[in-house]
């Protein structure tokens, strides 16, 4: 998917979701250790990837384990989409508490991201 408006530098966003499983077999020696580490390396695998496919766009994987540990780039991605939804709407309140679910439905080949914004 990407954007139909230029995100940043006057380029698209492109962007990929990802919901690594937490306790599958090839993540679960570095859960064990730290949690989002599946997230981080399932963002590390598709930007090594998919990172310069597309020279036009700026990509971004959004990794979020099954569990709900997301990898940095996601997280910060997540808290600038609330921030622009909570000045259109002129909501005051903090705009990253506004979001109370994200969730990421992966579906043979289609992938859907649902943002919910509380009233």
């Amino acid at each position: 998917m990407h954007t139909l408006i230029p995100w940043r530098a006057g380029r698209c966003l492109a962007w990929d979701v990802t919901v690594p499983g937490t306790l599958a077999e090839r993540y679960v020696n570095l859960t064990s250790k730290e949690c989002g580490l599946a997230a981080a390396r399932a963002a590390d695998e598709k930007m090594k990837k998919y990172g310069n496919a597309l020279p036009s766009m700026e990509f971004l994987p959004i990794c979020m384990e099954v569990f709900g540990p997301m990898d940095p780039n996601s997280l910060k991605f997540l808290e600038a989409i609330c921030k622009m939804i909570s000045v259109r709407s002129g909501d005051s309140r903090d705009p990253f508490s506004q979001l109370t679910t994200f969730r990421a439905c992966c579906s043979g080949s289609c992938v859907s991201v649902c943002l919910k914004i509380s009233n």
